[in-house]
């Protein structure tokens, strides 16, 4: 919105509002909640600030780097976190900014006249729900760092040197006592930074993925015009990007428009206030709308390209639309603190006044462009008459009426909508199962034959012309299309699609969520649908009758850890030959600690080092190196900090531009994240077990006969022995005990399975699992739908290559 502030940023632009307190014990206050939504919310939050940095003119290089930790850094060439003593909190505001709730410097509107980070609770709770952070600033010509733990500083401020470097950098690996699921997924970050790029023009955004070996710049000159050429991918366009943009710098408002009509009969206007996507609009995208409408019908009227009294509505003159409007004002209002919409009334006013001006001046200088939108929009209006018509007479005619249910649905006998529930399923064969298996008082049963209408492709008197999409919109009650669709007449519940796990399977389900994201998208906004999710393996002791049902490989491997483990002991040997013995609880505990070793073990082997053979070449009997920098192809590993950061200081390059943002391809300095945890685990094996890293060296003995040597452990199960050669077999044999006396059965399709099999597995509320399908990002859910199903075939082809390493099940 403006250039450089006037304004410096420094310590007194810190405002605390209250000390950080129970965001540890309750972070869904703050985040959300704690699965994935929560968990990517933190890199969110600390990237806004970059972000913020750049709307105020100080910064135009940033970068989003996740390391082979898990860990993620976000760095930017803006001022640097004021590191100043603050006279109210006594300490560095670089401290008080990560470790106090409601301090920052987005309050008194000098440091930043626009800033999304309204409540500035952002860093300080990225800060108390991670295991650990790490700052560097870069500020007035001094390097500074500071650490916490889980919130807690580890000490003051440090200054590490001078630099002529500016910026700031946030290190963070979220703790797992918090996140179920610690994993950063590269599809979602990806969709967010590429967002904001679209929506800060001229903002260098780089995005680094260690664990995927993936490097992306994001950069578009055009903003938001790029950004509504990128969601009309695998539509025809029928006009130019149009754009507009005012400015209101007396009363801190700003707007910009793009937008562009396509071939397609759906609508996509994405609202955006200070860089946050607000979902349910707000008074900015209803100022759009409102304009939009009379300005088009007052040209169509003039121009006399309206024909009798059918005069296009408002949905009419979106349908086919992609638009993307961007508010920037100082003191945005929002409904919640997840900002899904903008309240602000004097957004709607300046909105539609700018579309007024602008929009009748492009039409009146475009004629030809806007005969051919309004053409479309009439021929909607006229579609949209030949729809009414058609349910009229199909409803004369019962198809659609829910009080004449379709002959083929197997209907449940409760009328308590919240408690039943429709399994739509393919084929009859299954449906027939399905109808002998399930609850009959809440559960009704709608067998589809074969794969319903591609409604990406058609309007909706088409669909109205195909059966099984008539049985569906009859099944349901809902009726259909923007003016007679109803939430509140739907008949069930829970919508549940139960399909094979096989490629036609997959198209069916396919098939099915585009007509419900097309036609009754507010089935998914509420939630209301669901998959099924057949397990994937059953398992029963040998010779018993009772069988357990595993949804994944993850439990697969939990439960047959778990069953090893029990009445378990694990006896080591000394090379004296002295014996110590650990009951199962101990064993139990060694096991935890040694998964956890593994993934860290993992993680260095993603980094290209062989574990084995660098504890071979570098341990010391307590620790290895955890610090390491490469120089045209020698590795040099440190064992401390200070030596690290000694042999950084010699390398005359680095005191400028950080390698991370202008990579050199020879050059690599970094902190092995996971090599301090091996350490840490290392310490507690030797103190509680009496074991150290060169366990995971040792190998089977043989005598000069061939004969097998005693290993150095051993595991007692009940009254036999298994030996163990190495450290990291412990939990394997474990496992392969634990899966001993099992017969273990992998399913492939819902057809291996009988009604009784059926109902306990997939359909008994009691124990099944279901997953929920939710519309997180409409946009790219547009897009992508319009690619995957629409009628660009290169688009699609493009599509496939793209992703077809990603990839893990295949049926072919």
């Amino acid at each position: 919105m403006t250039t450089t502030s006037q304004y410096e940023y420094g310590a007194e632009n810190i405002k605390i509002l209250e000390g950080l307190q129970a965001v540890r014990k309750r972070p869904e206050m703050y985040i959300g909640n704690r699965q994935e939504g929560g968990l990517h919310h933190l890199v969110y939050e600390v990237l806004d600030n970059s972000i913020d940095e750049a709307l105020a003119g100080r910064c135009d290089q940033i970068l989003v780097h996740i390391h082979m930790d898990g860990s993620c850094s976000v760095e930017d060439n803006g001022y640097g976190i004021p590191t100043e003593l603050h006279a109210e909190a006594g300490k560095s505001a670089l401290e008080v900014v990560l470790t106090v709730l409601h301090a920052g410097g987005k309050f008194d509107n000098k440091a930043y006249k626009v800033s999304g980070g309204l409540h500035g609770v952002g860093v300080s709770v990225v800060n108390a729900l991670s295991e650990r952070l790490e700052a560097d600033v870069w500020r007035n010509g001094k390097h500074y760092h500071f650490e916490c733990e889980r919130g807690v500083p580890k000490g003051p401020v440090r200054e590490i040197g001078e630099t002529s470097k500016r910026g700031t950098r946030i290190n963070f690996l979220p703790d797992s006592d918090i996140f179920p699921d610690t994993e950063f997924k590269f599809d979602i970050l990806q969709k967010r930074i590429r967002e904001l790029a679209y929506l800060n023009a001229g903002a260098h955004i780089t995005f680094q993925d260690d664990r995927v070996e993936k490097r992306e710049v994001y950069y578009y000159d055009k903003g938001i015009r790029a950004f509504v050429e990128y969601l009309n991918e695998g539509k025809t366009p029928l006009s130019n990007v149009v754009y507009f943009s005012k400015e209101d710098p007396d009363n801190g408002l700003a707007c910009e428009l793009a937008f562009q009509y396509n071939d397609s009969y759906n609508e996509m206007v994405m609202a955006y206030a200070n860089n946050i996507r607000n979902i349910d609009g707000g008074t900015h995208l209803s100022g759009f709308r409102t304009g939009l409408t009379r300005t088009m019908n007052a040209y169509a009227r003039s121009a006399n390209l309206i024909k009798g009294n059918l005069a296009p509505s408002g949905d009419d003159l979106r349908e086919g639309l992609t638009a993307v409007i961007s508010v920037k004002l100082r003191d945005p209002h929002f409904e919640a603190q997840t900002k899904v919409r903008l309240s602000n009334p004097e957004v709607s006013g300046f909105v539609e006044t700018m579309l007024n001006e602008q929009l009748a001046i492009y039409l009146e200088e475009n004629p030809t462009e806007a005969k051919r939108i309004l053409n479309k929009a009439i021929q909607a209006a006229q579609a949209r008459e030949a729809a009414r018509k058609a349910r009229e007479l199909t409803r004369r005619k019962g198809a659609l009426s829910s009080g004449n249910l379709p002959g083929k649905l197997w209907d449940c006998s409760s009328r308590e909508t919240v408690n039943t529930e429709i399994f739509i399923v393919e084929g009859d064969s299954a449906g027939g199962s399905a109808k002998a298996g399930r609850d009959r008082t809440i559960q009704a049963i709608l067998p589809l034959k074969g794969k319903i209408l591609n409604v990406e492709k058609a309007r909706l008197e088409k669909m109205l012309g195909h059966e099984e999409i008539r049985t569906i919109i009859s099944a349901l009650g809902t009726g259909i299309g923007t003016d007679e669709f109803d939430l509140g007449k739907c008949r069930y519940g829970k919508i549940i699609l139960m399909t094979d796990a096989d490629v036609d399977g997959a198209h069916i389900r396919t098939l099915l969520l585009t007509f419900f994201f097309r036609q009754m998208p507010k089935l998914i906004e509420e939630e209301r649908i669901f998959v099924a999710q057949p397990p994937l393996y059953e398992i029963r002791r040998k010779g018993a009758r009772e069988s357990e049902y595993i949804l994944n490989e993850a439990q697969m491997r939990k439960h047959t850890e778990n069953r090893g483990l029990e009445g378990a002991s694990l006896i080591v040997r000394e090379p004296d030959g002295t014996t110590r013995s650990y009951d199962s609880a101990q064993l139990a505990l060694l096991v935890k600690i040694l998964n956890e070793a593994e993934r860290s073990i993992y993680v260095l082997h993603r980094r290209g080092v062989v574990f084995k053979e660098y504890v071979e070449q570098y341990y010391d009997g307590k620790r290895l190196p955890a610090w390491q920098v490469r120089m045209q192809g020698q590795n040099e590993f440190f064992y401390d900090k200070e030596s690290y950061e000694r042999r950084l200081a010699e390398i005359p390059h680095l005191s400028e531009t950080p390698d991370e943002v202008q990579p050199d391809e020879t050059f690599l300095a970094e902190e092995l994240h996971e090599v301090l945890r091996l350490n840490e685990i290392a310490e507690r094996i030797s103190a509680d077990y009496g074991l150290d890293l060169r366990d995971y060296l040792l190998k089977q003995q043989k005598t000069v006969a061939g004969e097998d040597l005693p290993t150095r452990f051993e595991i007692v199960s009940g009254s036999n022995r298994y030996p163990v050669a190495s450290l990291d077999q412990i939990p394997v044999a474990i496992r392969q005990i634990g899966a001993g006396d099992m017969e273990i059965k992998r399913f492939k399709g819902l057809g291996e399975m009988n009604s009784e099999q059926l109902w306990e597995t997939t359909m008994n509320p009691a124990g099944r699992t279901l997953l929920k399908v939710r519309m997180e990002d409409a946009g790219e859910a547009d897009r992508l739908f319009s690619i995957l199903m629409g009628d660009d075939v290169e688009k699609r082809r493009n599509f496939i290559q793209e992703h077809a390493l990603e990839v893990q099940n295949l049926d072919i």
